[in-house]
């Protein structure tokens, strides 16, 4: 069985990749840079480099692909982000449909449903309508807020005690490890026991609010750590600073904005099988504690 997964630098693909790799499946992975890689990827994978958005590369680079991981990156650069991320669905679909690749998984995002007003999250709903019109079995995960959007406050929780973000302290999200969709998506990539077109939301053990967050990392760190409620104007700032473009940085707002809304909720109730087992209180000791001991915060 050859298993094709991208996003093999980032959290979810890097996870799925060694998953599979030491299940004894044969993996390629498409990466920008090789040298992003885990030693153990790099090694054991059969490794192509291209970019995503380069049809006729992931048409070549998918040939007898069983199965597919679909992750659209991130381009913080992007002219204009909404079509860029249509070209990378475009090349998606383009593959599936000329190789006939029977199981796909994709990883989206809560919020997909709606195909405007969330930014690049409503670009996600085109990309799930692409492989929806090309492919047979094929299933959307649409996960919550990642944890992981935490390790970018490392600096501002070393020097600062706070965490800066875009939401009001008592807005509810379902937060989830990205460890916990990896082993979603590694179980289907692996068992092709399902068929259709689904979609699954991924939740996490319970929904949290941006202050029961901070408590626990308060918890977790033994120190008081407080939620900061930054301005949209701030996160584009910031955004800017950090070198997006302003289509880019005009589109997180707008997908920050309608998180933010009082009215949104994902689409997918939770139930025993979106609701995953990694705790917040288990990230912050698993992983972010140890990034601070290494930055001499604890």
């Amino acid at each position: 069985m050859t298993i094709v997964i991208t996003g093999a630098t980032g959290n979810t693909g890097g996870w799925i990749a060694r998953h599979l790799i030491e299940a004894g499946v044969n993996v390629t992975v498409l990466v920008r840079n090789p040298k992003k890689l885990n030693q153990e990827i790099y090694q054991n994978a059969c490794v192509l480099q291209g970019s995503l958005d380069d049809t006729e590369f992931v048409v070549q680079a998918t040939k007898r692909a069983e199965a597919l991981y679909w992750v659209v990156p991130s381009k913080v650069d992007a002219v204009n982000l909404r079509a860029w991320q249509r070209q990378v669905g475009n090349a998606a679909a383009t593959a599936v449909r000329s190789n006939a690749i029977p199981y796909v998984v994709n990883l989206s995002s809560n919020g997909a449903h709606l195909p405007s007003g969330m930014g690049p999250i409503s670009g996600l709903y085109e990309v799930e309508q692409m492989l929806n019109a090309v492919t047979q079995n094929v299933v959307h995960l649409r996960p919550g807020f990642f944890m992981e959007n935490y390790l970018m406050q490392i600096d501002a929780i070393r020097t600062a005690n706070s965490v800066f973000l875009p939401f009001a302290g008592d807005r509810r999200l379902a937060m989830i490890a990205t460890q916990d969709i990896a082993e979603v998506a590694a179980k289907l990539l692996l068992h092709h026991d399902w068929s259709g077109q689904s979609v699954l939301g991924l939740h996490g053990p319970t929904d949290l609010s941006f202050d029961q967050a901070a408590t626990i990392l308060s918890q977790g760190l033994k120190r008081s750590i407080m939620h900061v409620q930054i301005t949209l104007n701030q996160l584009r700032d910031g955004l800017l600073q950090m070198g997006a473009s302003s289509n880019v940085a005009a589109d997180y707002v707008e997908m920050w904005q309608g998180l933010s809304h009082p009215e949104y909720a994902p689409a997918e109730p939770r139930t025993a099988e979106t609701s995953t087992p990694t705790s917040f209180s288990q990230f912050v000791q698993e992983k972010m504690l140890p990034l601070l001991k290494k930055s001499a915060v604890v």
